[in-house]
């Protein structure tokens, strides 16, 4: 209760963090659970349908029928994949936001509690990550789209004629302009990440409509995406070793270190690597939220001095209204 009503450094963030999730594993995990076992059930459906990849051992293995089944299994997971991380992550990084916003002041609370305060804001939470998915990785997708177009046309252009300065000269200006834009768009993505990264927190903890939960992280995150984007690399370090060390077993009797294109798995190793995933995601996947929600707190601390605001609920008078913090637009 002590670091909860005041502000925290960003290593006292990260420790009480790591007390929190110590202390209440199992409500945090159970509540983290659903992600990674819609991930599971829809990956084992699919294995079940397709089979493990396996990539040809010869060039000329590697035909035009089998890269169009590739593309088409590849566009059914990219697609399955978002719907499911869409919805699971909805409810989870909401409902682990309430557990966090209960635990962290002191109060008690449940798994089917936090479900529960979260299922009538469901569809905000859902539209709202969707909008921030779209500012986040918009851009990048843009560039992704001009290469495809850039290539077509080169290849186009370049059917059936000789060496051309004009087509060189072309190549490498789009190279260039492509490249700036992959580079722009990554900072964009971190960027955006950051400024962005308490709204679900901001939208489940006060109510508020999608657009504006966007508007009040926007002014929650000002002076603060460092802090942010340490935490969130931090964790997503973490998260990856933990789930590639439960993979080792599986990728190791594969005689590989990772996955690649030239990487044989059985149906053993596969199921193998499906479930240290899903194991990985459950273990680590609420220590992000966490992090961020107590974030959430500490900039509310800061910048609006939500620390006198509970002690002058506690003691049973009107808390002031809490500054401004809207602007006109979300871009």
């Amino acid at each position: 209760m002590d670091l909860a009503l005041r502000p925290m450094s960003t290593s006292q963030v990260l420790d009480r963090t790591f007390y929190l999730y110590r202390n209440n594993f199992v409500l945090f995990a159970g509540i983290a659970i659903i992600t990674p076992a819609l991930k599971l059930i829809a990956l084992l459906i699919q294995l079940k349908i397709f089979g493990p990849v396996v990539m040809p051992r010869q060039p000329e293995a590697i035909t035009p029928q089998f890269m169009q089944s590739m593309f088409v299994r590849i566009i059914i997971s990219v697609v399955i994949g978002a719907i499911v991380y869409l919805i699971g992550t909805a409810l989870a990084s909401s409902a682990t936001a309430y557990a966090v916003s209960m635990v962290h002041l002191g109060k008690p609370t449940t798994i089917a509690e936090s479900y529960s305060k979260v299922k009538p804001i469901f569809l905000k939470i859902l539209w709202l990550l969707f909008v921030v998915i779209i500012f986040t990785l918009g851009p990048l997708l843009l560039t992704y789209a001009f290469f495809l177009v850039f290539i077509f046309a080169v290849a186009m252009v370049a059917k059936g004629a000789g060496p051309q300065i004009g087509l060189v000269w072309g190549m490498l200006a789009g190279s260039l302009l492509g490249f700036a834009g992959f580079v722009g768009s990554l900072v964009w993505m971190l960027y955006a990440l950051c400024r962005y990264a308490l709204a679900v927190p901001a939208c489940t903890l006060e109510q508020l409509p999608a657009k504006n939960s966007m508007v009040r992280s926007r002014f929650l995150t000002l002076g603060a995406k460092w802090r942010i984007l340490g935490i969130v690399l931090l964790t997503a370090v973490m998260s990856f070793v933990v789930t590639y060390a439960l993979q080792v077993p599986a990728l190791l009797l594969s005689g590989s270190f990772m996955v690649t294109a030239r990487t044989h798995l059985a149906m053993a190793a596969t199921v193998w690597i499906y479930i240290a995933d899903f194991l990985g995601g459950t273990i680590t996947g609420p220590i992000t939220t966490i992090a961020l929600v107590l974030m959430y707190y500490d900039q509310r601390v800061r910048k609006e001095a939500f620390d006198l605001q509970l002690m002058m609920e506690a003691v049973g008078q009107a808390a002031p209204a809490p500054p401004a913090a809207v602007a006109p637009s979300i871009g």
